[in-house]
């Protein structure tokens, strides 16, 4: 993949079979030009179109369909309404269900509505089939959140659930690589390279390059230029 930003010669290689590339923008005001421009095609608005990621075979990447954009990895929320669907189909599409079990479980919780009385005239309404989906909502499925402070083992979350539930091709992170040390990056390296993944960070600097990174940096006199691993 490559990301192309237009005015500026040079394009950023990001490496599709895993890996990591940053995108270092030191002046201000472009660098919100560009992130707002990211994140109005990534929520679907009319986007200018300069910021465009390019697979390997020069077909633009879809940024609401094909890519996970986070602006902070602490607060978010691996149960959301998005991945919590994604996990429930991936459940049902998976799991190898005992019919027989769930048709049990169906006629007792049907049991116990039935016998539910209200002191009330008015008379109740639920439904008389329940799905698994149904009871995946009922027993509050969902991943299990990183409740504490390691940012690593969170952005692990993120990027497992952006790969194998959100079927997405690319995360891109936006100024959250300060928050990892060096050692941090090497093994969030290592981890995308054993699972064939990519991220992109977009920052305003860029201090600690790893060996095996590619990197774009536009200046603050707009200047850009890149260094390859």
């Amino acid at each position: 993949m490559n990301i192309s930003i237009s005015g500026f010669d040079n394009t950023l290689f990001i490496p599709s079979d895993g890996g990591i590339a940053t995108l270092v923008i030191c002046n201000d005001l472009f660098f919100r030009r560009v992130v707002e421009d990211i994140l109005d095609a990534y929520t679907k608005k009319e986007g200018s179109n300069r910021t465009v990621i390019y697979d390997s075979n020069h077909d633009p990447l879809n940024f609401a369909k094909d890519i996970l954009i986070v602006t902070d990895i602490y607060s978010y929320d691996l149960a959301n309404r998005t991945i919590t669907a994604a996990l429930y189909k991936n459940i049902q599409d998976n799991s190898d269900i005992d019919m027989a079990k769930l048709a049990q479980i169906e006629a007792d919780i049907l049991d116990v509505l039935s016998a539910i009385n209200t002191n009330s005239s008015q008379s109740i309404n639920y439904q008389t089939e329940i799905s698994i989906n149904d009871l995946l909502k009922m027993a509050h499925v969902g991943l299990e959140a990183n409740t504490g402070n390691n940012y690593l083992d969170k952005l692990y979350g993120i990027i497992d659930s952006a790969q194998q539930l959100l079927s997405k091709r690319l995360v891109i992170l936006i100024n959250q690589r300060q928050l990892l040390s060096h050692s941090e990056l090497q093994a969030l390296l290592q981890y995308l390279e054993n699972n064939h993944f990519s991220v992109l960070f977009i920052e305003k600097n860029c201090k600690d390059k790893l060996n095996e990174e590619n990197i774009l940096a536009i200046d603050d006199d707009l200047y850009d230029f890149s260094t390859n691993s």
